[in-house]
């Protein structure tokens, strides 16, 4: 049996693998794991930024569905005090802010929120500029908080940030990025702002408890991040099957300061692919960094930091880059019932077997780089074959409906690479 037909029958059976993970998760996994969000509430469904606005400000628990791009400019990002809500989005919508100024951004968790969940949204971004601006996704007093399989690009100031009174969060298969170029000359004086993650605004900022409990699972911080893979104070962190894979000159992954009620960060299972330093220490006060099976850079333990006391199963860090970048990688890859607002994915595994490649997509082709390629194929997500070329590393998407794909390349030694794509 070839590796092609292997590979669609592993599409259509879902079939369990040894180290196999809950891609499509039903609950969170560590400190955010009592977030229930609405649960049990109506389904309500928006296209636009004042009927987004009107849902999350509800007093009544609800699911809400994104069901098309809603774009934000100047003075439009949307700042509340939000309770007991599910954010979805339909595959491939987009929640985009186009305002590169200090009063832009797109979502603010204001001071009171509690019990939220946001999954399968792309947040973009205009571009990094260090004016003090707002973040694309802003934390700023959320406790009890879920962000599942989200995409973050190219935030003003970080793309998503976790400060104030903010505490019990689970951020789980997000990919975090910067595909646009920094603007620099900004009042804030750096100018390359690709700073993607801030946890804490200073060294007293801390939430009730004194620390903020952040876990980050299966996240994914890819080409343009410079900085901030998070940079902490005053918390506890457990970065679990993370991976780093940025093209960055002089990119920083942890910026740990102790603060004034000291950190713990606890990193099990991570792959540091590619990044100039793993960690920093910032300001003063004590802190501890501990290091639990993790690949590449040069990592140095700090004491010894905690092991989070929740449930959950790590996977070894040799695995990551293929879980997290594969098929069934970090990013807005799930499916979302528009009727009851159910999550369903193509898959529940990823493969560690499967090869990785370098794809490149623009509208209306898909192409596989450095692979000398036997035959192409495009799937939908039951495995039935769009459409295929010989010989060729690229393939047509014209004509194609919207939605997600997949689509992978046999090459001439017998070796699949597959790739997940969204049709816009």
């Amino acid at each position: 049996m070839n590796k092609r037909l292997l590979f669609s029958i592993s599409l259509l059976l879902f079939a369990a693998l040894a180290n196999a993970q809950d891609y499509c998760m039903k609950a969170p996994v560590g400190y955010g794991e009592n977030a229930t969000g609405g649960a049990g509430g109506n389904v309500v469904m928006v296209k636009t930024r004042t009927e987004l606005s009107n849902a999350l400000r509800a007093s009544a628990p609800a699911v809400i569905i994104v069901t098309e791009n809603i774009i934000f400019g100047e003075n439009e990002m949307i700042k509340l005090t939000v309770k007991d809500k599910t954010l979805l989005g339909m595959s491939g919508v987009r929640l985009i802010s186009t305002a590169q100024v200090k009063n832009g951004g797109i979502l603010q968790l204001s001071s009171g929120s509690n019990n939220v969940i946001i999954r399968n949204l792309i947040f973009e971004g205009p571009g990094a500029y260090d004016v003090d601006g707002n973040d694309l996704l802003s934390n700023a007093g959320c406790t009890n908080l879920w962000v599942d399989h989200c995409e973050f690009y190219d935030g003003v100031d970080g793309n998503f940030d976790n400060t104030n009174s903010a505490d019990n969060i689970t951020i789980s298969w997000c990919k975090f990025g910067y595909n646009k170029p920094p603007k620099a000359g900004g009042s804030g004086g750096s100018n390359d702002h690709r700073f993607s993650n801030l946890i804490g605004g200073d060294a007293n900022a801390a939430p009730a408890d004194g620390h903020y409990s952040i876990t980050f699972q299966y996240c994914y911080w890819s080409d343009g991040c410079k900085e901030r893979m998070p940079r902490a104070r005053n918390a506890e962190l457990h970065i679990l099957n993370c991976y780093y894979n940025t093209d960055v000159s002089g990119s920083l992954a942890l910026g740990l300061e102790g603060g004034a009620k000291g950190l713990d960060c606890y990193v099990e299972g991570t792959h540091f692919k590619k990044i100039s330093s793993v960690y920093r220490s910032y300001g003063s006060g004590t802190k501890t960094l501990t290091y639990i099976d993790c690949l590449g850079g040069t990592m140095t333990d700090i004491g010894i930091a905690p092991k989070p006391s929740y449930v959950y199963t790590a996977i070894p860090a040799s695995e990551v880059e293929a879980a997290v970048t594969g098929v069934s990688g970090a990013g807005a890859t799930l499916i979302v019932n528009a009727a009851d607002g159910s999550i369903s994915s193509f898959t529940s595994v990823y493969t560690p077997r499967q090869e990785t490649g370098r794809w490149i997509q623009t509208i209306n082709t898909i192409q596989i780089e450095d692979v000398q390629v036997k035959e192409i194929c495009l799937y939908d997500l039951s495995g039935r074959k769009i459409r295929s070329v010989p010989g060729s590393p690229i393939l047509s998407l014209n004509s194609l409906d919207k939605g997600l794909y997949i689509t992978s390349a046999l090459s001439v030694d017998e070796k699949v690479f597959n790739k997940k794509i969204i049709k816009y």
